[in-house]
């Protein structure tokens, strides 16, 4: 299509949208000579830039430009994307078709650096650190990152041949691999951090995370666990449905998890959990931060009103928009706002954002822990305990916990998001020519620290690798510098769940965390006592 049919086609599809908004909203548009004026101008102006503007533009990414300024001008999360935006934004959640890696480029290299269970990959045998080299014999060094997907992924059923190196191989392996769907787990991390002590990590909620969550319930139940801790923090949201179906998995069939109201009649729905089996006799911690937001804050602040858990963190983001998708025949989709949501109690999880800009809008701190003699937030009480909970956006912990600071060095973290993965490439080099001493992964991971030789050998590759670092920066460092490395060597010996559990040693919010697991013990039981509320 030529530039002039094509800005002929958009003011065509202008007009048609005047004349079916006219036809079917009645009075408000058919009498609205202004409104009618304003799409002339519109299109006289589309028109002007495409015949004078003094570089060319594709009107039909204008037209884009457009939609997207005027749903902006709603609310901070009403949303429209173009094709091509939308379907990356829905891999997010339902999954790809492709070969399930996670890589990055190492040395010029496309490197495996993790492989998803079930995916195409993990069947064929491709293991983390291969290097692809080849893609359907075509080379496939020196890609950018944003080329990989384009030459991996592809149609559900097609083939794509890759070829590795392999540490410990001289020639190239080959793998066929057949492309199929890949759905990013929602639950990255389950397992028993502690005898009794269950820990799982929530990334997102997706299609598959009520499923999942409780395959790994009935996994930890059967290992001993007695108490649970869940993290949210971080976590975005995702699907209303999958944050129901976790907050039902812990409530008994007939409690209300969450309800909606909007502008019309039909936005009020009421969602009650109706799971015949619930976990409702497991105590529960819940650990929230400020970038917990949506489906998160449901679950939090579900768990919270029905006193099924103790939350503790800091107040989340605020975001209780129900977004409602429409797409449309060009692969574009609006998300739209047509309700709000609500918690059991009646908080609103929102948060204001009017007379605020975007900016100001998604930097906003979280809040400070309210003061109950001189808080303007309003007051709510918990469905059975009748615990004071605060509204006003976003879901307030019962315990506040102070986000640590960052206190890792620049030249550290220049180490650590070195583009050459240098602590990867050594701990690699390092797991492969060193008889590795065979110690329990319970005994590496509370007893275990690199020697002074370790250090010595991985200051003398830095050197080699011309990263500047003086002796003095490194030996100032050597605490820190120790603990990547040790979270490198886990991660080489025993997978990206050992790396993790290693970073939870670090992590200030996870130790204090496990300080609660009397409280949310105690909070069941007593909730247990009274008859049930509702």
């Amino acid at each position: 299509m030529t530039r002039k049919k094509s800005i002929i086609t958009i003011i065509i599809i202008l007009s048609a949208a005047l004349f079916i908004i006219s036809g079917t909203t009645g009075k408000m548009y058919s009498t609205s000579k202004l409104f009618y004026k304003k799409i002339e101008l519109f299109s006289a102006i589309l028109k002007k830039i495409e015949n004078d503007y003094v570089e060319k533009k594709d009107p039909v990414n204008l037209v884009d430009s457009a939609i997207k300024g005027m749903v902006s001008d709603l609310d901070p999360h009403t949303t429209y994307m173009t094709a091509e935006e939308y379907k990356k934004w829905n891999q997010s959640f339902s999954g790809y078709s492709g070969i399930g890696i996670t890589f990055d480029i190492v040395q010029n290299k496309i490197t495996v650096m993790s492989v998803i269970k079930g995916g195409p990959s993990a069947k064929a045998g491709l293991l983390p650190g291969d290097r692809i080299v080849k893609i359907n014999s075509c080379p496939a060094t020196g890609l950018k990152r944003d080329e990989v997907p384009l030459k991996l992924m592809g149609p559900k059923g097609t083939k794509v041949k890759v070829s590795v190196e392999r540490h410990g191989y001289n020639k190239l392996l080959d793998f066929t691999l057949i492309r199929n769907e890949v759905h990013l787990e929602s639950i990255p991390y389950a397992f028993m951090i502690k005898p009794s002590i269950g820990y799982i990590a929530i990334i997102r909620f997706s299609a598959t995370t009520g499923s999942e969550l409780k395959k790994h319930l009935a996994q930890l139940i059967n290992d001993g666990m007695k108490y649970l801790i869940i993290d949210l923090r971080d976590n975005g949201g995702g699907y209303l449905g999958a944050a129901f179906d976790v907050s039902e998995t812990f409530l008994k069939r007939g409690k209300l998890v969450v309800y909606t109201k909007g502008r019309i009649k039909r936005s009020f729905r009421e969602f009650k959990a109706s799971y015949h089996r619930p976990f409702d006799n497991l105590p529960v911690t819940i650990m929230i931060n400020h970038r917990s937001a949506s489906a998160s804050e449901i679950v939090a602040g579900a768990m919270q009103d029905w006193d099924r858990a103790v939350i503790i963190g800091e107040t989340s983001f605020g975001k209780g928009l129900v977004q409602s998708q429409y797409t449309f025949r060009d692969g574009s989709a609006l998300l739209m706002t047509t309700a709000r949501y609500y918690t059991p109690s009646g908080r609103l999880i929102q948060r204001p954002y009017e007379n605020k800009s975007k900016l100001e809008y998604f930097t906003e701190a979280a809040p400070k822990k309210p003061d109950a003699k001189t808080t303007n937030r309003p007051v709510f009480r918990t469905k059975i305990l009748g615990r004071t909970v605060y509204g006003g956006g976003g879901i307030t912990p019962d315990y506040f916990l102070t986000e640590s600071q960052d206190t890792v060095s620049a030249v550290v973290r220049k180490l650590v998001l070195s583009k050459d993965r240098l602590l990867f490439t050594f701990t690699e080099k390092y797991v492969n020519t060193h008889p590795q001493k065979k110690l329990s992964f319970y005994s590496f991971l509370h007893n275990y620290n690199p020697s002074p030789s370790v250090l010595r050998e991985f200051f003398s590759y830095l050197q080699v690798k011309g990263f500047k670092i003086t002796k003095t920066q490194f030996n100032t460092n050597k605490k820190d510098i120790s603990f990547f490395l040790k979270q490198n060597i886990a991660e080489k010996l025993w997978g990206d769940e050992a790396r993790y559990k290693v970073q939870l040693l670090r992590d200030k919010w996870f130790q204090q965390s496990l300080k609660y697991i009397d409280k949310s013990k105690e909070m069941l039981a007593r909730s247990s006592s009274i008859k049930k509320a509702g």
